[in-house]
């Protein structure tokens, strides 16, 4: 995983690293346009006022202005036509960012200017005060034109002045603005003089939302990395699932691009073929000696019952105790060869209805001594048709039943129940129980406990554990329970669609 933790930290260092470079070119890149807009707007200004002055008369020549001016004509124009020539400039920028401006036609021009890049330094309080202040026009006539200056904003104050043109500053939060209160003498009004601003885009807007949009798309990434590896432990968790449940080779194509969970689950693989291997050879090795005992257990058998006839009665009694002994040991071989088919996989299991109550009934009649001395309540209700394997069902109840039978004082009850899912049947003793601590072990194979599993009571612990494995076969669980009688409740669970699959 170190590959994928690598990963994630280079995705956050590349993507602050992304953010700041971003932020610090747009803040730059917005300065540059800022300073550009501006240094246009205070030129626009001064040739707009210039253009006034020169094309009126006032003025022939305007050594304050940024321009070097070319004045085909030499007579002054009306109000009306300088007015119309303002709206009708045209803009040209070089490459040397040097600007040209032209009043009127482009074919005819009436007023040319050219303002190179090198003067910064704007003088255009000298040319308003020219303007503004000139005799040689009427106050109407100046505030229609100044009214017609795009880069020039007018507007009616109540503010006093001690002077007819006077530069002010207004603060406005973090910017400011510089213009003038003008007050001509012919008139009681004042009025504000400034430059036009153009709307602009706010800088911290504009570096919020880069960084916004920065940190946007490195959540993605990080999320990109992180549900990859969410699906990698998903694919590994199901992995090691099917080795839990036996399943040998790993599936194809396992999305790992590091190669580290290839690996892991290559060794989780090579352990569990190994440990297949072993249980196989462990299995085969029981089998074969299981079938191998049936040969001299039948020889065994044969000679004690052929000893028997002649005998006495004393050694026949201790015949007899061998015979029990033979008898174990064969049941023993037969639950151990049960056992290792239940456990191998190799069961074919043949579905069929099945009446509960019959199938009870007969284990209870084949069993009548052993449990002669108890009382057998049966609660099966009449809609007991089930679908499992006869001969496996049979051999699993048969078990539970004789293993209350061991444990039971005096009573034991079996009772039947079933829903849209699953058929259920409990069997229930009063015996001493077992401990909810214990209730697990009773299914290892030959695995006893110490206050009821002992080998007075007979059995070689291999009963539940074969009970175990036909609910398991059938789709179904056995659990353990405490009995309502003080005793051990055992319900033998499976489920109605299990007969559907194909188990082989």
């Amino acid at each position: 995983m170190r590959a994928e933790m690598w990963r994630l930290y280079r995705h956050l260092i590349l993507g602050g690293v992304v953010i700041v470079l971003s932020c610090y070119a747009v803040m730059e890149f917005t300065q540059a346009r800022f300073g550009t807009s501006r240094t246009e707007q205070l030129l626009c200004v001064d040739a707009e006022v210039s253009a006034a002055l020169l094309l009126s008369g006032i003025s022939q020549s305007l050594p304050e202005s940024q321009y070097h001016w070319t004045l085909p004509v030499d007579k002054p124009l009306p109000v009306s036509t300088i007015s119309t020539l303002i709206n009708q400039k045209t803009w040209l920028k070089f490459p040397d960012n040097s600007y040209q401006l032209t009043f009127g036609n482009s074919n005819s021009p009436v007023l040319v200017g050219r303002a190179d890049q090198q003067g910064r330094f704007f003088k255009f309080e000298s040319l308003l005060q020219r303007f503004l202040l000139s005799d040689e026009m009427s106050y109407q006539d100046k505030i229609a034109l100044v009214a017609k200056m795009s880069c020039l904003s007018i507007e009616k104050v109540s503010t006093e002045t001690s002077s007819d043109l006077s530069g002010i500053a207004l603060v406005y939060g973090a910017y400011s603005e510089y213009g003038f209160l003008w007050k001509d003498k012919s008139v009681e009004d004042t009025v504000y003089v400034s430059v036009a601003h153009e709307e602009n885009f706010s800088l911290t807007l504009t570096v919020v939302i880069i960084v916004f949009t920065g940190m946007v798309i490195m959540l993605i990434l990080i999320w990109r990395e992180l549900v990859s590896l969410d699906f990698k432990r998903k694919t590994f968790e199901s992995i090691t699932r099917q080795i839990a449940r036996g399943r040998i080779g790993l599936p194809k194509g396992i999305p790992d691009s590091s190669g580290t969970l290839k690996e892991l689950a290559y060794s989780f693989d090579s352990m569990s073929s190994h440990i297949q291997r072993l249980l196989k050879v462990q299995r085969e090795m029981i089998n074969a000696i299981s079938h191998e005992l049936r040969t001299p257990i039948a020889r065994l058998r044969f000679g004690l019952e052929v000893m028997k006839d002649e005998v006495d009665d004393d050694v026949a009694k201790t015949i007899e105790a061998l015979e029990g002994d033979v008898e174990e040991l064969n049941t023993l071989v037969d639950e151990v060869l049960t056992y290792g088919k239940l456990e191998g996989g190799s069961l074919e299991l043949n579905f069929k209805e099945l009446s509960i109550s019959q199938l009870v009934g007969g284990i209870l009649q084949h069993n009548h001594l052993l449990l002669q001395h108890l009382t057998v309540d049966v609660d099966i209700s009449d809609a007991d048709i089930v679908l499992a394997d006869e001969h496996h069902l049979s051999r699993a109840l048969q078990n539970l039943i004789l293993n209350a039978a061991k444990y039971a004082a005096s009573k034991i009850t079996i009772t039947f129940s079933h829903d849209s899912e699953r058929w259920q049947i409990d069997i229930e003793d009063d015996g001493p129980g077992i401990a909810f601590e214990d209730r697990d072990k009773v299914f290892i194979p030959f695995q006893r406990l110490d206050n009821s599993r002992t080998r007075a009571s007979g059995g070689y612990g291999l009963g539940l554990a074969i009970v175990q494995r036909i609910a398991f076969w059938h789709g179904g669980a056995v659990l353990i329970d405490a009995s309502e009688s003080g005793g051990a409740k055992f319900s033998l669970i499976w489920s109605r669609n299990q007969h559907q699959n194909t188990l082989s």
